[in-house]
């Protein structure tokens, strides 16, 4: 069996560099909503989880937030560290940080790939203080979310087989849906939880967005380079066919985003 944390950390160990000019580009397309749900502002002490190459951390920052960001993953603190004053490497759960240390927590598109969803809001709702407030995101289903759904679409039209020496469902899959994912943030004790759908659009050229996905994601990627050379071939032209349909008429497409935002407070004692 397949160690799920340790396959998500090598994945994303590999592509450290070269996350951030492509799929982190996209995922930035939430980065404002998610901050405003977190009342992240000048002078709010705001703890950063999966912090990746910096790029939420650094919108906190312009926000005049006082940001700590973490990351599982040494090379993503690594590449983080240019650019934000505070990069610890640090799991979730498991942070090295005191009770009420923070007053805000946020984590843009993590709590999908941590190995106990539950446990890691209970950690967060320990390090934020009574009355801050906790957002995270994951993505929506791949009927919503094209950017994505369009690989897994082009997977099933080329007849491709999963490889081996995958893991199986991600231990977040029960929760990806609103109900259940507020109930896990219900469930730490947070008060106030909504869970609000958030959609936005990418615009790329086609084939650099084939290149970005397998440069910026760990499953997607290992689904499709896992493959005999002829099926990563037909699956390619699948997605390209089906990619079509977004075109903007520049030789772009415009491919919808979809997200899910869950927001919560942190109980007064």
């Amino acid at each position: 069996m397949v160690d799920f944390q340790e396959f998500e950390r090598g994945g994303w160990a590999r592509r450290s560099g070269t996350y951030d000019g492509g799929f982190g580009v996209m995922t930035a397309g939430l980065h404002s909503r998610l901050l405003a749900e977190a009342a992240v502002g000048a002078g709010v002490k705001v703890l950063e989880v999966g912090c990746g190459t910096g790029r939420l951390g650094l919108a906190a920052m312009r926000l005049g937030a006082e940001v700590t960001a973490t990351d599982v993953v040494e090379e993503m603190v690594a590449e983080a560290a240019r650019v934000l004053s505070r990069a610890v490497t640090a799991g979730l759960p498991g942070l090295p940080f005191g009770a009420g240390e923070f007053e805000a927590a946020v984590g843009a598109f993590v709590i999908n790939h941590v190995p106990d969803p539950p446990a890691a809001v209970r950690d967060l709702a320990r390090v934020v203080a009574p009355g801050g407030r906790i957002a995270l995101s994951c993505w929506d289903s791949l009927a919503a979310n094209r950017a994505q759904g369009l690989f897994f679409d082009a997977f099933a039209e080329a007849g491709a087989t999963r490889p081996a020496g995958l893991p199986g469902d991600a231990p977040f899959a029960p929760y990806a849906a609103p109900e259940p994912f507020a109930e896990l943030l219900r469930s730490a004790g947070l008060t106030e939880v909504a869970v609000h759908r958030v959609g936005w659009t990418h615009r790329v050229e086609p084939g650099r967005w084939w290149k970005d996905v397998l440069e910026g994601t760990v499953l997607t990627s290992s689904l499709i380079e896992g493959q005999p050379p002829e099926t990563a071939a037909r699956i390619e032209r699948a997605y390209l066919r089906l990619a079509a349909e977004y075109q903007a008429g520049d030789g772009t497409v415009e491919l919808p985003v979809a997200a899910l935002l869950a927001v919560g407070r942190v109980a007064a004692d």
